[in-house]
């Protein structure tokens, strides 16, 4: 049996069949040689939970305490799944292998030489003029990178940009028609819900190699070490190796939904401020994505202007307490700091303002809701900040700023 961060390797990674032999087809394929975008950005989900046990795939036991408030501007449900045992990343089966297959003529792998070294990763092809998606830290402080694609064709990449805070970069390599990856949607998956990685390995040559997980929880906050946080991530039990980052996930329809980070795994602290479910071994370590649609839209900004541009509000919040929830019947972030000459400041935020929603339409629950939501906006934008002050409830009207902070 292989090593827990080394998974099977995957055979027969080859082109895909014909399109006519296949029940999927890609944008491209169907008369558009426009590249896949996607089209919405989910509000917060409704969601409802309840978790089938897949025995034939996962093998897991579940005793389930279902706790759900309901509240906020779209009614969100907050649930709380515990005690639920999940089994270990398993070998991958033959339909699981036929369906990894679908995607992997999208899969390459990343060479990357730095001054202090060489690093390796997984990239996919997002773009068919050749547009790949990747982690910062697999190409940060490169000189020179490379590409081999999955027909095992190595081709020099030129770094498009990077986003360091995220962790996400795009690559170029030239070429036409490069078989493209199907974009997933976040919205759509559900706790215990299987998927499947798929990685490039550094030292392992050939195929990429696959594992079999669950999604064991979403929305997930990480608070890192350097003071920094993820959001909004998907977690996962799937084994990938601890030796390189970008594994790709992939969803039961064979659609990419995230991209795995290794930025401070080892010491990342998790904050369970979305819906979750608590996995009680203590030999599984949880994996957490970018879900695939927010990468795709830093993406896109990284190849239109070559960075992201955050925005920036100009507040510093925490969760709202538990008895202040209950006072106010509903959740929500406090204003613990208001920057001066920002747009919160313009717009009449006070220290202790309790946020919870934006433009009407996004509720607020929590800090890192606020950090999601105000990222689908670009610094420039005008939003609408339904607070809560003493018993009165009002919504000031900000600008928002770019975050020169942002590396």
């Amino acid at each position: 049996m292989p090593h827990d961060d080394e998974p099977e390797d995957l055979p027969g990674f080859g082109p895909p069949p014909p399109p006519d032999d296949r029940l999927w087809r890609h944008p491209s394929e169907v008369g558009s040689n426009q590249p896949l975008t996607i089209v919405a950005v989910r509000p917060r989900r409704r969601r409802t939970v309840g978790i089938s046990v897949i025995s034939g795939l996962v093998g897991a036991t579940a005793m389930l305490a279902v706790l759900v408030l309901t509240g906020g501007l779209d009614h969100r449900q907050k649930v709380t799944v515990e005690q639920v045992q999940l089994s270990a990343p398993k070998d991958p089966a033959p339909t699981e292998l036929a369906l990894a297959d679908r995607v992997l003529p999208a899969i390459a792998r990343v060479d990357a030489t730095t001054a202090t070294g060489a690093n390796s990763g997984t990239a996919i092809i997002f773009r068919d003029d050749g547009h790949l998606m990747t982690t910062a830290d697999v190409i940060d402080g490169a000189t020179l990178v490379s590409v081999q694609l999955s027909d095992g064709t190595v081709l020099p990449a030129r770094v498009v940009g990077m986003d360091r805070s995220t962790d996400l970069a795009v690559l170029k390599v030239e070429g036409p028609n490069f078989p493209t990856a199907v974009m997933g949607m976040q919205s759509n998956l559900e706790l215990g819900e299987p998927t499947i990685a798929i990685e490039c390995i550094p030292g392992r040559q050939g195929s990429p190699t696959i594992s079999v997980g669950l999604i064991s929880a979403l929305d997930r906050r990480v608070d890192l070490t350097d003071g920094t946080s993820l959001h909004d991530m998907i977690q996962t039990n799937v084994r990938v190796s601890t030796s390189s980052s970008g594994a790709v996930l992939i969803d039961s329809s064979g659609a990419a939904i995230g991209l795995v980070t290794h930025r401070g795994m080892a010491t990342a602290k998790t904050i369970d401020d979305s819906t979750s479910v608590t996995t009680r071994s203590t030999t599984l370590v949880p994996r957490y994505a970018t879900p695939i649609e927010f990468a795709k839209q830093e993406a896109d900004e990284l190849i239109a202007t070559g960075r992201v541009a955050h925005p920036w509000l100009g507040v510093q919040s925490s969760d709202l307490p538990d008895a202040d929830a209950a006072r106010l019947g509903r959740s929500g972030a406090r204003v613990d700091a208001v920057a001066p000459g920002s747009p919160a400041e313009n717009a009449g935020l006070e220290v202790g303002d309790i946020l919870i929603g934006i433009d009407n339409q996004t509720a607020i629950e929590s800090s890192s809701d606020l950090v999601v939501a105000l990222r689908r906006h670009r610094p420039g934008e005008s939003v609408g900040i339904s607070y809560i002050r003493g018993i009165d409830q009002d919504v000031a009207l900000a600008t928002l700023a770019e975050n020169s902070s942002v590396p």
